[in-house]
């Protein structure tokens, strides 16, 4: 009877060993994947930040222009340049050399 009983306790310390184990691992593998999203996210921000600086000085610059009465000129550019546009009975002479 004594022998079944240390049997029992023998094998109930194995299952909360392997279960300490068990648990050690999952919190290891769980750090490491929160540690891995953390650098991922911190990436993210970084990346957002850069755009948001480089927004904000656009912003700026715009807002420059807008204030100095450069308004009209900036739009004829911007227009001209991004859009396409041309005024009313302009030509448009496009150099094809590539010089």
């Amino acid at each position: 009877m004594r022998r079944e009983r240390e049997k029992k306790a023998n094998f109930s310390g194995f299952l909360l060993r392997i279960g300490a184990i068990a648990l050690i691992g999952y919190l290891a593998v769980t750090l490491i994947v929160s540690q891995v999203d953390i650098m991922v996210k911190r990436q993210q921000l970084d990346s957002l930040n850069a755009e948001l600086t480089r927004q904000v000085e656009e912003n700026t610059e715009l807002q420059r222009l807008y204030s100095a009465g450069e308004s009209d000129e900036y739009i004829e550019r911007i227009a001209r340049d991004r859009l396409g546009y041309v005024a009313p009975d302009e030509r448009i002479f496009i150099d094809m050399s590539g010089e």
